[in-house]
């Protein structure tokens, strides 16, 4: 077993929090290779030293699994970077997002120090974790796909970065870990997709529980970095297709009674994702247990920022100052951004990047 992925050892009881089962949050402690409470009900395996916590199958297809498994073999024998641009040479952008350290412009916003304890939501192939790692005292990575967790793992192993610790879970937007164990949490464009699982509730409710979860497992005063789409961006206003609708023209923007009706038309039972405006994100903040929420304007847009400016009027028309702004992601958003005063900017804005503060 890598000790990288392992159940924390006593040696590294200062370094990662215990692991609780998500479901009845009763302790975990290792037992023939697998995570089991004391009662003996609850068994959790571990597959490459990482826990599994998944509560549902796999997400991804035969083809997305081998894919993964074959980049993993090669990460081993070639390392992580070599092994990401053969598997995707025609893919520059990909390659690009995953390895592009700008990308992670935002950890500069964030109350990050030496001793900070982070929880990392969705990993991805580890373009962030790496990072977050580098600045804090230790980072645990929770991803719903065990390949990529399996890959981040790998990735950090490479970098010499001994202060991760991967996980495998989530996937109904409960947490692994116990109550006030980190001092920060980030939740990087996974918000709008973590109930695509849960199709027996509605996209809100499991929203709202894995915001009452995120606040659980932070302690008293930590923070949660929240990014995620904007529900009016101002694209999907004018009309462009929208993902989290499968695809459809104007999709978020429309009012929910209506976009549903011609998703369930288009033969679709509901959306993949659900986006909230800024207003309503904010308030869900707050009745989450949640204080001190500050927005951010990610310019150009939110995947491959240029700067992070908060959304009060003043510090808009300060940004605005500056004749190199980028104020949108494509030609269209980027004539007419210009002309939407200042106060009415973070309502439109591609993203919705929130940083709040658990209340006490």
């Amino acid at each position: 077993m890598n000790p990288l992925n392992s159940v924390p050892r006593p040696a590294q009881a200062d370094l990662f929090p215990s692991y609780v089962c998500p479901q009845t949050r009763l302790p975990l402690q290792l037992i023939n290779d697998a995570l089991q409470a004391a009662n003996g009900q609850t068994v959790y395996p571990l597959r490459a030293g990482i826990p599994q916590f998944l509560r549902y199958s796999a997400a991804e297809t035969a083809e997305g699994e081998s894919s993964l498994r074959q980049l993993n073999n090669r990460a081993r024998e070639v390392g992580w970077l070599s092994a990401l641009q053969e598997q995707n040479q025609n893919d520059p952008g990909f390659i690009s997002y995953v390895t592009d350290p700008k990308r992670a412009l935002f950890v500069s916003i964030l109350p990050l120090t030496r001793e900070s304890r982070v929880l990392e939501i969705g990993t991805g192939l580890g373009q962030f974790t790496t990072v977050l790692a580098r600045q804090a005292r230790s980072v645990c990575g929770l991803e719903v796909v065990a390949g990529q967790a399996e890959f981040t793992a790998e990735r950090c192993r490479q970098e010499g970065l001994t202060n991760v610790q991967m996980a495998v879970g989530g996937d109904d937007c409960r947490l692994p870990y116990a109550d006030s164990s980190f001092d920060l949490v980030v939740l990087n464009l996974v918000f709008e997709w973590c109930a695509a699982r849960c199709v027996d509730e509605s996209h809100l409710n499991v929203q709202k529980r894995l915001l009452a979860e995120m606040r659980r497992v932070l302690k008293p005063g930590g923070a949660l970095y929240l990014a995620t789409k904007n529900r009016f961006a101002l694209k999907y206003v004018l009309g462009k297709t929208d993902e989290h609708y499968c695809n459809m023209p104007f999709g978020s923007a429309l009012p929910r009674g209506i976009a549903n009706l011609l998703l369930r038309r288009r033969g679709h039972a509901r959306s993949p994702g659900q986006l909230y405006s800024h207003d309503a994100l904010k308030t869900m903040l707050h009745d989450a247990g949640f204080e001190n929420c500050i927005s951010y304007w990610a310019t150009p847009e939110m995947r491959f920022p240029a700067h992070y400016i908060p959304t009060d009027v003043d510090s808009v028309r300060k940004a605005r100052r500056d004749p190199q702004l980028v104020q949108g992601e494509m030609r269209s958003t980027r004539l007419l951004m210009r002309w939407i005063p200042a106060a009415l900017v973070k309502y439109f804005t591609p993203g919705l990047s929130f940083l709040a503060i658990k209340r006490r």
